[in-house]
C-alpha cells in the first residue's frame, strides 16, 4: 500500500486521496468497524474512534509518521531483523531476549501489563504526577 501520503501536506489533494484509502483499508481489514485506533499525532493509536473522528484527527493533527506498518489496522506484522541476531520469536525465546542477554535481566525483570491497551499509557501518565 502507498504510503508516501503521510508527508505530504495536509492541504493537499495527496493527503486527502491518502486519508480516504488509509481509513477503507481499516474498515475493511478489521473485525470492527465502529471504534479503529487513531494514528493521528496526539492520540498514536492508543485512543478508539469512529471513522469520522479519526478522518478529523489526521487533517488537523496529522498522522504519526512513525507508525509504517499499520498492524493496529490490519496490515500484517513485518518481522525486523539485525544484522547480528534475528529478533522474532519463531525460535521459542522472549521477544526481549535480546535485552536480555546485553544487560543480564530475567524476562520477569520487564514486567506484565496485562491485556488493558491503556494499561501501560496509564503507568506512563503515572510517572508525570508530583511525588
Amino acid at each position: 500500500m502507498d504510503k508516501s501520503w503521510m508527508h505530504s501536506d495536509r492541504r493537499s489533494k495527496a493527503y486527502e486521496f491518502g486519508v480516504e484509502a488509509f481509513l477503507n483499508f481499516a474498515v475493511e481489514n478489521l473485525l470492527t468497524t465502529t471504534h479503529i485506533r487513531c494514528p493521528c499525532v496526539k492520540c498514536v493509536n492508543l485512543k478508539f474512534f469512529g471513522v469520522g473522528i479519526i478522518r478529523d484527527h489526521l487533517y488537523f493533527n496529522g498522522i504519526d509518521q512513525s507508525y509504517k506498518n499499520w498492524t493496529f489496522h490490519g496490515e500484517p506484522w513485518e518481522a525486523t531483523t539485525n544484522a547480528s541476531r534475528n529478533v522474532e520469536e519463531d525460535d521459542g525465546h522472549s521477544r526481549y531476549s535480546f535485552v536480555s542477554e546485553e544487560i543480564d535481566m530475567d524476562d520477569n525483570d520487564f514486567g506484565d501489563f496485562g491485556s488493558d491497551p491503556y494499561e501501560f499509557a496509564n503507568v506512563i501518565g503515572d510517572g508525570d504526577q508530583p511525588v
